[in-house]
């Protein structure tokens, strides 16, 4: 009886130590993708959540995803007036040599010749093209080198605080001419999955009006006195090599360079929401000009057959952090894997811009499930610079005047 009872005790204590191992609620799906890339990421566009990581935090180069920042801000500059989509441009005479390098472009600008802003976006974004983005960036901020600083500016401001960003465009400074960029003469412009992500969420939230271009299988541009037409550099389009039906990619960016390698920004509807994925530096052959693509849609795919997008809270439901209690403004959705149980979930008072809107006391806050697999972006909120306002130095004599005024 004694032997029996000591080896009893021998096997609980075995099953107490393997248990929190086997506890289904902290296993993400079974079948991890396969990712050949440098980095990647996949995420809810709409609440930031992050279903899939690799190497989030890694600086890498990025080529032509630097346009997504670029664009950003020619497209606030068109909203806000200061520049109209029917504007005029002409390219210098630099910006025109490089569209005839086929290696650093695609579309043919000529010095005697005016393109308007529209060309010029839908050339940027569907076909990257380099020049065109450094004659908006132009237009914007006067020169390039003024426009580089106001990316950086905003990076900042949406609490990237280590970028290096050097030029509009993504390539790399060797390529470009004097006046084209800042920084060092070989010098790349790099960030981290996580603030390429950061950038990705401030443009669709803002912007989502961009995926109408970007979802373009096809830009005409003027040439000469006719037309020619380029197909989009996104081949994960529906009519492009590499669509896949129930994957309906309509974006985002893709970003070449030595040093970036393959990369790809896409985004696609999932479910009732919007997956972003990233790829960077993809893995592969040279030559192979897809492997971008495989590796995007292995990574949607993974989300697609292993999470669901589940409905964890109800309108007008009771959330509770430590002991207050808030009342839940709208219903809530998480991607979880399959066999996760959403009533495990626990929730905080958000210290970033996302999460759901509860509200106590009169008073709306924003939440954020503490427990979900793969968290969150480190999406803060963004920083307003306020400008000073200069106090202006009164004369000796008005002083005095005044000081005689107020006596009577």
């Amino acid at each position: 009886m004694n032997k029996f009872f000591k080896k009893f005790l021998i096997v609980l204590s075995v099953l107490i130590v393997m248990f929190p191992i086997i506890n289904l609620q902290t296993i993400q799906a079974e079948d991890d993708p396969e990712v050949n890339a440098s980095a990647a990421m996949a995420f809810d566009a709409n609440t930031g959540q992050i279903i899939y990581s690799k190497n989030a935090e890694k600086k890498v180069a990025i080529g032509s995803i630097t346009k997504i920042i670029t664009l950003y801000l020619v497209t606030q500059a068109i909203k806000d007036g200061k520049i109209k989509e029917s504007d005029q441009l002409t390219p210098t005479t630099e910006q025109s040599e490089m569209t005839q390098d086929d290696e650093l472009t695609n579309v043919r600008l000529d010095t005697d010749k005016a393109y308007t802003v529209k060309d010029l976006y839908d050339a940027a974004w569907i076909v990257s093209s380099n020049s065109a983005a450094m004659m908006l960036a132009q237009k914007v901020s006067g020169d390039q080198a003024s426009f580089v600083k106001l990316m950086r500016k905003t990076l900042k401001s949406w609490g990237i605080k280590d970028a290096e960003i050097n030029n509009v465009s993504g390539l790399n400074n060797s390529d470009l001419k004097e006046g084209m960029y800042l920084g060092n003469s070989d010098a790349e412009n790099k960030l981290s999955v996580n603030d390429i992500a950061i950038v990705t969420k401030h443009i669709l939230n803002k912007y989502p009006e961009i995926l109408k271009t970007t979802s373009q299988q096809k830009l005409t541009f003027p040439e000469g006195s006719e037309t020619k037409t380029y197909p989009s550099l996104d081949l994960l389009l529906d009519g492009a090599r590499d669509y896949q039906e129930g994957y309906e990619f309509d974006g985002l960016k893709t970003g070449t360079t030595k040093q970036a390698g393959d990369s790809f920004v896409g985004t696609l509807p999932m479910g009732n929401s919007r997956i972003v994925t990233i790829v960077m530096n993809a893995s592969g052959d040279d030559s192979d000009q897809d492997k971008r693509f495989r590796t995007t849609q292995a990574l949607a795919k993974y989300v697609k057959d292993n999470f669901t997008n589940k409905k964890v809270l109800s309108e007008g439901q009771t959330v509770t952090d430590g002991n207050k209690k808030y009342k839940n403004k709208n219903d809530v959705y998480m991607w979880l894997s399959k066999d996760f149980n959403e009533n495990s979930l626990s929730y905080n008072v958000s210290k970033t811009d996302l999460g759901f809107k509860v509200k106590a006391d009169k008073k709306t806050v924003k939440m954020i499930a503490t427990n979900t697999p793969g968290g969150y972006l480190p999406y803060p909120k963004e920083q307003v610079v306020i400008k000073k306002i200069k106090k202006v130095q009164k004369s000796f004599w008005h002083q005095i005047t005044e000081f005689f005024e107020n006596l009577f």
